[in-house]
């Protein structure tokens, strides 16, 4: 199977930031990306959005594109879209990482690496900085126990046996 990954960032509205909100749409994405093997991340700093989806190149552009259109969004803008032979994502259907909630060691780790401004670990604009950014997120949240991750020997025996999707 063909893998592509696509980097965006954009900024949420208002309504979308609250914890109950962020929760239920991490649940629902994660749900629905699962079905449609896509995996990733989506980072919350203060009200940027920095989101990485890797899957079949028609079922993320398709989804990238919804997303565009989705008015909790303002500013989309693609950072990269690059075709890949492994994801680097693979642990969850959709796994949300709100930067101000993580425990103080891993915060500070960020805050550390990363420029901060009022308070809010910045979203780096250099791309192989936002790849770095994202895989920090990533280890911060590796070991959350409420959240379980995706079988990964199902992804890979999916993504070697199956034939890229034409769907949109």
């Amino acid at each position: 199977m063909s893998l592509c990954r696509l980097i965006y960032k954009s900024i949420a509205t208002a309504e979308i930031v609250s914890n109950e909100t962020l929760r239920s749409l991490e649940d629902r994405s994660s749900e629905s990306n699962s079905g449609k093997k896509i995996t990733g991340l989506l980072v919350l700093s203060g009200n940027v959005f920095l989101q990485v989806l890797e899957g079949s190149p028609a079922d993320v552009t398709s989804l990238f594109t919804s997303i565009s259109l989705d008015k909790r969004h303002r500013q989309v803008e693609l950072v990269s879209f690059e075709l890949t032979p492994s994801r680097l994502f693979d642990e969850w259907g959709m796994r949300l990482v709100d930067l101000y909630d993580l425990p103080g060691e891993k915060r500070a780790l960020m805050a550390t690496k990363y420029a901060n401004e009022k308070g809010e670990i910045v979203v780096p604009s250099d791309p192989y900085l936002v790849c770095a950014f994202l895989l920090d997120a990533k280890y911060s949240c590796s070991s959350a126990p409420w959240k379980t991750p995706l079988p990964a020997s199902r992804l890979n025996e999916e993504d070697q046996s199956s034939p890229a999707s034409s769907e949109g």
